[in-house]
């Protein structure tokens, strides 16, 4: 009972801090604020979270956690229906958190850095490559690079996607993603 109790605690924090972040950038976001948004007492806010950047980074951990798990799913198979599997479902989990995405891609905000992002996908990008070549060592300095150049273009275009307001279907946008991976392939 508690721990449902707890939950929507939680849930009411992450609301009301999303509905504060519309306002106002994170460092003029309060606890006093997200008490009296959320409801609840400040003592509350701080048996969960130490403070707005601890809240912050929980929320970042979860998205970077069910990024991972869709990364993981798909990951390690020479099948190359498998990227496309992996970018449907990325591109389908940012368009079914898109308030999040929104707001925490913003540009002014400086919440969730885009390098972050692109750091986590070039990280996994290079993680799946040693695996299939079961060392780290093989991976040339060329393929790093080019690691790098295909994460940001994928990040860029995602970004593109949550910043025009996601008029495209997360179908679309994965096809596209797709299409131009597929130009990189040998």
């Amino acid at each position: 009972m508690g721990d449902r109790r707890s939950i929507k605690t939680k849930s009411a924090i992450k609301h009301a801090f999303l509905e504060l972040l519309q306002e106002k950038e994170i460092n003029k976001i309060t606890v006093s604020d997200l008490s009296k948004e959320a409801d609840i007492g400040r003592g509350t806010f701080y048996l969960h979270y130490k403070d707005v950047y601890d809240l912050y980074e929980q929320i970042e951990d979860e998205i970077f956690q069910q990024l991972g798990s869709i990364y993981d799913a798909s990951f390690p198979s020479d099948d190359p229906l498998n990227m496309l599997t992996f970018i449907e479902k990325t591109t389908e989990y940012i368009y079914q958190n898109v308030e999040i995405f929104t707001l925490l891609t913003k540009p002014k905000m400086n919440v969730l850095s885009i390098n972050k992002l692109k750091e986590f996908f070039k990280t996994k990008m290079i993680e799946e490559l040693s695996m299939i070549r079961q060392s780290a060592e093989t991976i040339t300095e060329t393929e790093k690079f080019e690691t790098t150049f295909i994460v940001s273009g994928v990040v860029g275009i995602i970004e593109e996607w949550i910043n025009n307001g996601m008029i495209k279907t997360p179908a679309c946008i994965s096809n596209i993603i797709h299409q131009l991976l597929l130009k990189f392939e040998d």
